[in-house]
């Protein structure tokens, strides 16, 4: 019978109990008491007890092993796993001692080794369960299944009060001591690291004092051997009270852990390392530029998505745990899901090339549109079985928007092309491209009709063969300026025509430039000018008769009118007139006046376009006072109209003040021809830093805009209405705009509805520096 073996058997239930109760609290905080936490400790104590009763270690434990199974099931670490262990063998110690119970060395030695086999075995099966160690893992792990089959711990007893007792063998060689001699506490401490002594005999010291219910377990290094190697060693035991209460020895154990430390510290390496290439894979997987996804299951569960998937999908959309049908729902009616259906079902790939899909990115509702690459790869399991699907694919919704914009550019390239014919047809000059090898690359309607033949066979010929030998000995030079890229415009007259017969044409030539700015051709457009030139002639030999004519007549004219206003006015001084004959003296007059004016119209017209421009004397002359004079002048001869003058600046200038004065009476009295006799005439001028302004306003009718083109052109009004006083024949703001250009000046005229009409004229002060005017 073995006393230590009953007392477990005894104590079996609550051994157990307290057992949880310290698990729970110490290492398993989040397992609670009850079947999964127990397992099979009960067996491992009942099989604790058989080997207690024949004093044998079996091999194996297989209760023992079942827990490591179950343990890593539950998670529990392996600092876990060997930890409720040593718990176990603590109560067994502390039961022992409450009850007082003798135990023999023998009893002790069985007792670790069972449990130092039993850590083993379970060690063992966790390892051989932890998948995600790899082959790596699993070679640590056979080491250190090795390591703790292989332990063998050595056994101390010692008399406080004497201070010495006894150790067996193992003890003394695990620890370095000599044989035959009495054991001590100071050997073991003088046996130890000099950097864990202290920390040895404090905990041996702490036990004694009661602390941690008399148990210590101390993990120290042992002296360097001659070699330098360093060992590590686990001591444990617990300090026992006598009858008084008092302490009275102290029991413990020996084992060389320093394979398990090496094993230890391996794993973590190997444990580090199998942690950076999980975290190296892991980056990779994110930072993929491509969308990449696991789904789990036939419900297609997100079991990991890369950072471009998010991102594809929706930032701030839950994705992980839940179904594609959940996560997304907007993919559903979209066919995605039948298709992820299909591929877990049939084991088959699928592949989608330029896929269209529409997400509700915001979970607003609102779908937006994208493009995607995609496949569908079912993944298998160790017998081959699908159990989820991979998703790998590239967002390409810029690229495919290029591409249709790219099309619809193409698209409307052609409808240009197209217009561009169209329009280029419809123009009656001959457009083409001359490519740098002088050939047509494109030629309008108008060369068919020029050359006598289609633009398909102009297209790829030779300019020279086109044209003729004839007409390139004339062109020839021009062609290559144009293909050396120089814009020209020129007029050719008498160029060989290929039909028979010489032309007049009018060519310009613009380059045309690659995509690179190298000069490829130009463009050139041709412009039979032969009849124009005819009929231009024509017209300027008529022009010039009819100048010459104007001026003769007008200069032949003077004299004549002169003796007849010369003689009305001797006449009008004559006291015994009647009045009849008075009347018809004035009528003569006043008529002989116009003629007059009319005369000087004509002669300054032939001058302005027969004499290159009407000659001024600049002096110095101020604008308000020759205003003011004309204003004066005009109110004399026009009673009853209202003439309102403002002037504001200086007014002083270098003009010819008789000119100058022309165009104000002018201006005044056009603007009093074509107002209504109850408004008022504005005249106001303005002096400016370098410049002088007149302007004169009358709200008569507006002139209308497609009159305004030709106002200041040669027998022209501002309207349609013949001249009620017969006083002009359309010379006077030709002549107007013909002495204010002298003076290098420029006039402007502005007419509505509703602001009336407004002459302006602006003078510089001074003459241009070219000397112009």
């Amino acid at each position: 019978m073995n006393p230590l073996a009953e007392l477990i058997e005894a104590e079996l239930a609550p051994l157990v109990r307290q057992w949880m109760e310290q698990v729970h609290a110490r290492l398993a905080p989040d397992v609670r008491i009850g079947p999964e936490l127990l397992d099979h400790i009960p067996d491992v104590l009942r099989d604790l007890v058989s080997c207690l009763r024949q004093g044998v270690i079996p091999e194996t434990i297989p209760t023992a092993r079942e827990h490591g199974r179950q343990r890593h099931r539950i998670g529990f670490s392996l600092k876990a796993l060997v930890s409720e262990y040593n718990l176990l063998s603590d109560l067994i110690l502390d039961r022992v001692e409450a009850c007082g119970l003798p135990v023999t060395f023998t009893e002790l030695r069985i007792l670790n080794r069972f449990f130092s086999t039993a850590i083993a075995e379970g060690v063992s099966e966790h390892h051989e369960r932890s998948e995600a160690l790899g082959l790596q893992l699993a070679e640590s792990e056979h080491r250190l299944r090795l390591m703790v089959e292989g332990l063998d711990a050595g056994s101390f007893s010692l008399d406080l009060a004497r201070g010495q007792g006894d150790a067996d063998a193992r003890f003394q060689a695990i620890i370095g001591l000599n044989g035959g001699v009495p054991f001590t506490l100071e050997q073991t401490a003088r046996a130890s690291h000099p950097e864990d002594r202290a920390r040895l005999l404090l905990a041996i010291e702490e036990a004694t004092e009661g602390r941690n219910e008399g148990f210590f377990l101390v993990e120290h290094r042992l002296l360097p051997s001659l070699t330098g190697a360093v060992r590590w060693v686990e001591l444990r035991g617990q300090v026992t009270r006598g009858p008084d209460g008092r302490p009275a020895r102290l029991l413990g154990t020996v084992v060389d852990i320093t394979v398990r430390k090496r094993a230890a510290s391996e794993r973590e390496k190997l444990l580090g390392e199998v942690e950076a290439a999980h975290n190296r894979l892991l980056s990779l997987f994110d930072h993929a530029p491509a969308f990449l996804a696991l789904l789990q299951g036939p419900e297609h569960v997100y079991e990991v998505v890369n950072t471009p998937y998010q991102r594809h999908v929706g930032v701030t959309r839950k994705l992980v745990g839940l179904p594609v049908a959940q996560a997304l729902p907007e993919l559903v009616p979209q066919g995605f899901v039948a298709l992820l259906d299909g591929v877990f079902r049939t084991g088959t790939p699928y592949i989608g090339r330029e896929i269209f899909v529409r997400f509700d990115r915001h979970g607003t509702g609102e779908l937006e549109d994208a493009y995607v690459d995609f496949v569908y790869q079912p993944l298998r399991d160790a017998r081959g079985q699908v159990e989820g699907i991979v998703v790998f694919g590239l967002d390409i919704t810029e690229q495919v928007r290029a591409r249709q914009r790219v099309e619809v550019l193409a698209e409307k390239v052609r409808a240009s092309e197209t217009q561009l014919r169209q329009v280029t047809d419809a123009i009656p000059v001959l457009v083409s491209l001359v490519t740098a090898d002088e050939r047509y690359g494109f030629a309008n309607r108008a060369y068919e009709d020029w050359f006598g033949c289609s633009r398909e066979d102009l297209v790829g010929r030779p300019l020279r063969e086109i044209i003729g030998e004839a007409a390139y000995a004339v062109l020839g030079p021009y062609v290559r300026r144009g293909l050396a890229g120089e814009s020209l415009s020129f007029e050719q007259l008498g160029v060989p025509y290929r039909l028979g017969g010489t032309r007049d044409v009018r060519m310009t030539f613009n380059p045309y430039r690659d995509s690179e700015g190298r000069a490829g051709g130009y463009v050139a457009l041709l412009q039979d000018i032969t009849a124009q030139r005819r009929m231009e002639d024509a017209l300027k030999q008529q022009a010039e008769f009819e100048q010459h004519l104007i001026g003769i007549v007008s200069h032949d004219l003077r004299n004549p009118l002169g003796a007849i206003l010369l003689a009305a006015t001797a006449m009008a001084r004559r006291e015994d007139l009647d009045e009849r004959s008075r009347k018809s003296v004035t009528r003569i007059q006043n008529a002989a006046e116009r003629a007059t004016r009319m005369v000087k119209d004509l002669l300054d017209f032939t001058q302005a376009r027969l004499g290159g421009g009407i000659r001024i004397e600049r002096r110095s002359a101020d604008l308000h006072e020759l205003a003011r004079g004309v204003v004066d002048e005009v109110e004399a001869a026009w009673p009853t109209r209202e003439l309102r003058v403002r002037r504001s600046g200086e007014g002083r200038g270098l003009w010819d003040p008789d000119r100058v004065s022309q165009v104000v009476q002018n201006l005044i009295t056009n603007a009093l021809k074509y107002s209504a006799e109850d408004t008022p005439i504005e005249v106001e001028t303005l002096g400016e830093d370098d410049a002088v302004t007149l302007s004169v306003h009358n709200q008569g009718p507006p002139i209308s805009p497609e009159r305004l083109d030709s106002l200041f052109q040669p027998l022209q009004r501002g309207t349609a209405e013949i001249d009620r006083a017969g006083r002009s024949v359309g010379l006077g703001l030709y002549i107007v705009r013909s002495i204010v250009e002298a003076h290098g000046g420029s006039i402007r005229v502005q007419s509505t509805a509703e602001e009336g009409t407004t002459f302006t004229v602006r003078l510089a002060r001074q003459p241009a520096p070219d000397g112009g005017g």
